[in-house]
Order: C-alpha cells, then structure tokens, then sequence
C-alpha cells in the first residue's frame, strides 16, 4: 500500500473541499478533527462509539439512549421513537426526571427546579410551610420561562398525627403576590387552601405553575391527604 504526505488537501481551484468519491477509512485508534464542517451525503457506517458534544439539534426517528442524562436548550429535540436517559432528562434546565429530599420543613424553603420538579420531606414539620419556587439558586423562574410555559412540581410531607401542619401559600423568587410587581394567582383545586394535615402518612401536593406575563403567574395547586 502506498502512502502520501502531506500537510493539507484541497480542490484543484484551490477553494474547496476534496471529493472522495470512494468514501473514507479511519483505521483504528486514528481520529478526525478540524475546524471546518463535514458534509457527507451518503450513509455514516461506525463500528465502535460514536461522542460528541455541543450538539444544536437532535432529530430521531429511532431510539436514543444517554448514558448520562439529555440536557435540552432554545431548539429543542424531536425524539419519535424511544428514548432512555439513565441520569434524567435537563429540559432547558429543568431537572425533570430527579428529586430532592429534605428532613424537616418549617416555613419558607426553597424548591429548585433544576435539582429535579419532586421534593419529599422525611421529618416532622415545625411549623406551617412554603415553597418558594426558583429555577435555582441563581436564576429566577420567571427568568428562565417565557408566556405560556407550564411547569409541574410534587411536593411530599410526613404527616404525622402529633401535628398537622401545611402548606398554605406559594411563592415565587423569594415573592408573594404583590411583592417586586410579582402576581401569583394559586386556584386550589376545592376552592380553598387545605387548613390542616392529614395526620397519618403524608400530605401530597401537586403544583402547575403556569407564567400568563412578566412577573405573572398563575398556580393551579392540588392537595391529596390533607384535610
């Protein structure tokens, strides 16, 4: 077999790209790199594993598997067959598929997003408690959502017999309604806030948080197990 040396390859005007018209090799253990883009109009065959990052879009017809997770931005994916994440699913930096866990509410407490939309307290409630929804510790959630954006939450509490306290407000980046020109608008599913614990088990609420404007949401707030 015979080789040839050289440093770059270009077309015969000097301006382009060359053609291989027979295809492309790498043997094993060579890589492909460049600054430039590749345009192939044909099929990819790869043998081993194929990595990349920085990827803009992902259109699939097929499966997808990752093995750490799939963070998706502004453009967003399009999976129409099956997809498995083994570390969750970063919906535009909403932790989906992750929870958090916590021992004891008592007051204000805040449930970031971004560290997953289910969060379950273990210990036995000081007092009455609040979420405070953020996207994280460093972002706002009215920031990150635009007009019409809908996010769900789960918020889980022991409620043990000895006290039955709740939760019986929400706010939203360190605001109630009417405070920093915030509006929260919470429809509870009853038409009123629970006023007492379920006193065994656990009190489950279920939150849709819904932005209608800047600084304007509205939440539509369920609680299972408490009275």
């Amino acid at each position: 077999m015979s080789e040839i040396r050289v440093n770059k390859l270009i077309d015969e005007a000097g301006t382009g790209a060359v053609e291989l018209t027979q295809g492309a090799t790498i043997p094993s253990g060579k890589t492909l790199s460049g600054a430039g883009s590749i345009s192939i109009d044909g099929n990819i065959s790869i043998g081993g594993t194929l990595t990349y990052e920085d990827v803009t879009n992902v259109d699939s017809v097929g499966i997808v598997t990752a093995q750490t997770g799939i963070r998706v931005l502004a453009g967003g994916a399009t999976v129409a067959g099956i997809a498995t994440f083994s570390d969750g699913a970063d919906i535009e930096g909403f932790k989906v598929e992750d929870g958090q866990t916590a021992a004891t509410p008592n007051g204000e407490f805040n449930f970031y997003l971004a560290s997953g939309h289910f969060f379950r307290y273990t210990g036995t409630p000081g007092a009455d408690y609040y979420p405070n929804f953020k996207h994280s510790a460093s972002i706002n959630l009215n920031d990150r959502m635009n007009v019409n954006d809908a996010v769900t939450a789960t918020l889980v509490v022991n409620s043990p017999a000895v006290t039955y306290h709740i939760a019986n407000t929400i706010h939203i980046d360190g605001n109630a309604t009417g405070e920093n020109s915030y509006t929260i608008d919470t429809d509870w599913v009853g038409g009123s806030a629970p006023d007492a614990g379920n006193g065994s088990g656990h009190d489950i609420y279920s939150f849709t948080i819904i932005k209608t404007a800047d600084k304007t949401f509205t939440i539509l707030a369920n609680a299972l197990g408490a009275a």
